[in-house]
Parts: C-alpha cells; sequence; structure tokens
C-alpha cells in the first residue's frame, strides 16, 4: 500500500483546457486573501507583533542568558473520509502530524528587539504515503525592530512549507500541493500625539513542485495608512495599496492591483470590540501569450469583524469578508469571495473549554476553457467559463488543560460545497485528536 497510486481527477468542461490544479493552506502562500498588499500588511503585523504567544503561552517562560524562549511539542492524529475534496471517487485516510513549537525574544539593546516564531514539524499520510513530508508552520516569523520616541521600523522575514490543502472554497478535486512560500519587508511606525502613521514594503516569494511550476510567482507588496487615535484602542483612518506579481510560467497573467479605503478599529468595552475597512479596488491583468490583450477587473473589498466577551467564560467572534483572490488554477487570474464565520466559545471550567463554529463562502471564479480565436503572435481571444460556488462549514472542538504544560484536543468538522460545475460539489467530514506540551 505504500505510495499507492492516486486516482485520476476529474476535469472541467473543456478538455485539457479546462484541467485544473487547486490548492490553498494559507494567506500569504498561494491563495491571498484578497487585496494581497493590504489583507497581507495586517497578517504580516500580527504575526510580528504577538509572536511570543503564537502558539499558545507556556506556564512559565523559559531563559537562556539574555534570551526569553518558549518551547512545545505536539502530535496529532485527523481522519478525513475526502481528502481530495472530490464529487465521486473520494478518497479517505488517516494523517498524523508531530513537531515543534519555538518562540523567543531577546531584547538586544535598550531600543532593538529580536523575535522568533516558528513550528516544524512532519505530515504522515498512513494510506498514500507519497503525500507525507516536512512543514513550516504558517505565520512563522524573525523579526528585528528599532524604536525611538514615537517610532519604530521593524525588518522581517515569515516563512512556510505547507503540504496539505485544507477546506477553502474555491478548491475542488485536490489532496495535497507542496508549496512554499517567503514574505521578506520592512515596516515602518510613527505615533505622534493622536496620530498613527504606517508604511510597509514586502518582497513576496511563492514556489511549488516541478509539476505545479506555473504557481511560482513574485510579489512586491505596498501599504499605508494614516489614522486618528481617540483612545489607546480606538482609531479611524484611511489607508492604500498596491501590489505587482509576476509569474514564471507564460501561461498565468501577471498583474498589478490597486486599493484605497477607510477603516475602523473601535474598542467600544473592555468586553466589546469591531474592526471595520472598505474601499474600491482595480486589478490589471497582463497577459504574457503574444497577442493577448489586457483586461481589468474594477471591485470592492469590505472587512468585519467583532469580538465579544460576554461573560467570564462566554465569548463569541463574528467576521465577514467580501474580497478580490488571486487565483491559483492554471489559465485563471482572480476570485471573488463573500465569506461569513461565527464561532462561540465556552470556558466549561477553568481548564475545559469548548467551541462551536460555522461559517459560509460564495465566490465566482473564470476558467480558461480554450480560445474563440487563436492566431499566435497576431490575435488571441480567449474563451472561459465561470464557476459560482458555495461552501457551507461547521464544526465543533473541545479542549482540556490537564496540567499547566499538558494539553489535548478533539475536534469534529463538516463541509459542504456546491457547485454549477459538473464535478465540483462534494462533502467531506473530519475528526482530529490533538495532544500538545508546553516546557
Amino acid at each position: 500500500m505504500s505510495n499507492k497510486p492516486r486516482p485520476t481527477r476529474s476535469r472541467l468542461p473543456g478538455g485539457r483546457f479546462g484541467a485544473l490544479v487547486l490548492s490553498v493552506l494559507s494567506p500569504g502562500v498561494f491563495m491571498v486573501k484578497g487585496q494581497d498588499a493590504l489583507f497581507n500588511a495586517t497578517a504580516v503585523q500580527g504575526a510580528i507583533g504577538g509572536q511570543s504567544s503564537a502558539f499558545g503561552p507556556a506556564s512559565e517562560q523559559l531563559q537562556l542568558g539574555p534570551v526569553n524562549f518558549n518551547l512545545g511539542a505536539f502530535t496529532s492524529l485527523t481522519w478525513n473520509d475526502n481528502i481530495n475534496g472530490a464529487q465521486t471517487n473520494a478518497e479517505s485516510d488517516i494523517l498524523s502530524q508531530t513537531g515543534i513549537n519555538l518562540g523567543l525574544e531577546w531584547p538586544a539593546t535598550e531600543h532593538s528587539d529580536l523575535r522568533l516564531s516558528t513550528g516544524v514539524g512532519y505530515l504522515h499520510y498512513f494510506r498514500y504515503t507519497a503525500d507525507s513530508g516536512l512543514t513550516v508552520t504558517p505565520g512563522s516569523a524573525l523579526s528585528y525592530a528599532f524604536s525611538w520616541n514615537d517610532a519604530s521600523v521593524t525588518f522581517y522575514d515569515q516563512a512556510s512549507y505547507t503540504r496539505q490543502v485544507t477546506a477553502e472554497a474555491a478548491l475542488a478535486n485536490v489532496a495535497t500541493l507542496p508549496q512554499f512560500g517567503n514574505t521578506a519587508g520592512l515596516l515602518g511606525e510613527w505615533d505622534p500625539g493622536h496620530w498613527t502613521l504606517q508604511t510597509s514594503y514586502s518582497h513576496v516569494i511563492n514556489l511549488s513542485d516541478s509539476a505545479h511550476n506555473y504557481l511560482n510567482n513574485n510579489l512586491e507588496e505596498f501599504f499605508g495608512h494614516a489614522g486618528w487615535r481617540f483612545a489607546q484602542a480606538t482609531q479611524v483612518g484611511v489607508e492604500a495599496s498596491a501590489s505587482l506579481a509576476s509569474y514564471q510560467v507564460a501561461s498565468q497573467n501577471n498583474d498589478s492591483s490597486y486599493s484605497l479605503g477607510a477603516y475602523l478599529d473601535w474598542q467600544v468595552t473592555s468586553w466589546l470590540q469591531f474592526t471595520a475597512r472598505g474601499g474600491p479596488t482595480f486589478y490589471e491583468f497582463y497577459p504574457q501569450t503574444p497577442g493577448a490583450a489586457n483586461s481589468s477587473l474594477n471591485s470592492w473589498y469590505v472587512s468585519f469583524g467583532m469580538n465579544n466577551q460576554i461573560t467570564d467564560f462566554l465569548s463569541q467572534n463574528v467576521s465577514v469578508l467580501r474580497s478580490i483572490q488571486l487565483s491559483v488554477n492554471q489559465g485563471s487570474s482572480y476570485v471573488e469571495q463573500l465569506s461569513a464565520a461565527y464561532s462561540l466559545s465556552w470556558a466549561v471550567t477553568r481548564r475545559i473549554n469548548l467551541i462551536a463554529s460555522v461559517s459560509y463562502d460564495d465566490g465566482q471564479q473564470p476558467f480558461l476553457i480554450g480560445y474563440l480565436i487563436n492566431i499566435p503572435g497576431i490575435l488571441v481571444i480567449p474563451d472561459y467559463t465561470t464557476e459560482h460556488y458555495q461552501l457551507y462549514s461547521g464544526g465543533l472542538s473541545a479542549a482540556w488543560q490537564f496540567t499547566d504544560h499538558l494539553a489535548a484536543s478533539l475536534a469534529y468538522s463538516h463541509t459542504q460545497r456546491d457547485s454549477n460545475l459538473v464535478g465540483r460539489t462534494y462533502s467531506a467530514d473530519s475528526v482530529t485528536a490533538q495532544l500538545s506540551y508546553n516546557f
């Protein structure tokens, strides 16, 4: 059974022009969560701003000279009855993942700080062992920050190496795909009085294996915002972003994007917080095929989030996102998607926590199925079909903190995907048990 061959994948209408290979694991790798520079910038800020607790707090912090660090280990087992998201011939498997989490902080000088957080593990498929391999947790980051008065400059590098495809609304008929992503950049912040100013630049490299090299690309991303702080945790302002993407393979369109919008971070009370942002966004696509014309997309983005601590024991989270995403299909450029999610967390006791969650995604994406006219180098008119899809997901999980160092969790999830294209509707169930230890 070792290295068992995988059944043939289904294809979209249009023969070889409609063949798909899709994969997504996390923002910033391949399927970027819309308005690349804007949402990548906010994701980077979250990673480098909270690295010391990125993988959960340890009961006590370890020290090695001037360096404070957390060290943890984990192991998990997952059963999934449809790892490839297929409508027919669904494949089931048991997956195990074992690894370590490391977070450290070194206050190198009075005005500088070095931080690192990462998780490294090995993902093993018991049935389809050829899909097994090394993983580096998305969000792993190394940063070095300088600060003076009301300003700071942070140099950062984020890297990830992922294999497992998670439940992503735009995907179907895909199980695993090795993906490496690295984001290196510079973040500047200045907070004079009530004003808050920020700007960042990132260079992103995305790489896949030789079978899927059409996913290989480089991105240049720029982001900035200016806001007014009414309180320590409340501010309103404007934001802008721009990105340039170039692909190594000619079947993919290079592109540029721009967005301009407003944002609000509002700490209503100590128990309730709102975040919101939105505005227009513009994309230009530049085909690498000689004779093909450029195209454009004018759209908009909206993001809303609410964190509410209802009681000392009960909390809820709500998020809504409407965005444009760069697609990862060969011959396709973008995905327009509306996503909504809700979760409710109940601290039953000091050591037992229960979580229920639901989510909904509604989107559309164009697929190249052929050419109406194809005179290479003179005139090329592509023929597209558009997929309209919905993804419904729900799950329950329970976590036990047995001791200050040892914890366990058990989770169940169900996913249902509907599509107007034949062969891209599926359902999947999974159960995961995990054990973790923080030293």
